[in-house]
């Protein structure tokens, strides 16, 4: 079994969500395959909107450069894990160039919409590819994960479908480099790593464990106490004060 996880972060290593994302994997057996790749380190061009790989070079897209080895990696992957920090309330642009540059994986659209009024999905090209587990772990710097993902939820189940992916979304992601809330950081990523080892047995994560997850480290109240702290930091470093 191979566990392909996605550093979508532009911060690279320095991502907080990276090591939520880690916890996660960390709770997968020892026989699982890992591996981690930093998109930082990949060279991905934008998507041309040539549609060449719906039409003249079905299936492959007419770019050369690293997305051809990210397209292999996904398709030897059972589960494969998306981390990324929510920026102006969707992905990174680097993530977003990875995503667009998946369209050759997609059968072209046929239109309409099915009998529920839902539009009717992308078919993959390649079957296999539907058996695959998606994870998307993303951590923002809100005091609350609620009404901050829409957009990105909305993008997802467009691409995906609804129900085909597992979504874990941390708010308060600036207590990830803050020296405070330890205790509370160390108990959340307990959690995650739990989470993980129920996704490697069950392929989903329990409405117990969801629950723990959804839960803020801090309160309101407390997140602004400590925010407010980093935007002094922030503003003096840059001059600002």
């Amino acid at each position: 079994m191979k566990l392909l996880l996605i550093n979508g972060s532009p911060r690279g290593e320095k991502s907080n969500t990276l090591n939520i994302s880690r916890a996660f994997v960390s709770g997968f057996p020892e026989y699982w395959e890992k591996e981690e790749i930093d998109l930082n380190t990949y060279n991905i061009q934008p998507c041309k909107g040539c549609f060449s790989c719906w039409g003249k070079t079905a299936g492959r897209c007419i770019i050369k450069d690293d997305m051809d080895i990210i397209r292999l990696k996904m398709q030897l992957a059972d589960v494969i894990v998306e981390s990324f920090p929510l920026y102006f309330f969707g992905m990174p642009s680097g993530l977003k160039a990875m995503v667009d540059r998946c369209l050759p994986m997609m059968l072209p659209y046929g239109g309409g919409f099915d009998e529920g009024g839902h539009v009717l999905f992308h078919e993959l090209r390649d079957k296999n590819m539907e058996k695959k587990k998606l994870v998307i772990i993303s951590s923002c710097g809100y005091a609350r994960a609620e009404g901050m993902y829409p957009a990105l939820l909305k993008q997802l189940e467009l691409i995906c479908g609804e129900g085909r992916y597992t979504s874990i979304f941390c708010p308060q992601g600036e207590l990830f480099f803050s020296g405070t809330a330890e205790r509370q950081r160390k108990a959340y990523l307990q959690t995650v790593k739990e989470a993980g080892a129920e996704f490697a047995r069950d392929k989903t994560i329990s409405g117990v464990t969801m629950k723990k997850l959804n839960r803020p480290l801090l309160s309101e109240k407390g997140f602004e106490t400590v925010t407010k702290g980093h935007r002094e930091w922030f503003a003096e470093k840059s001059g600002q004060l």
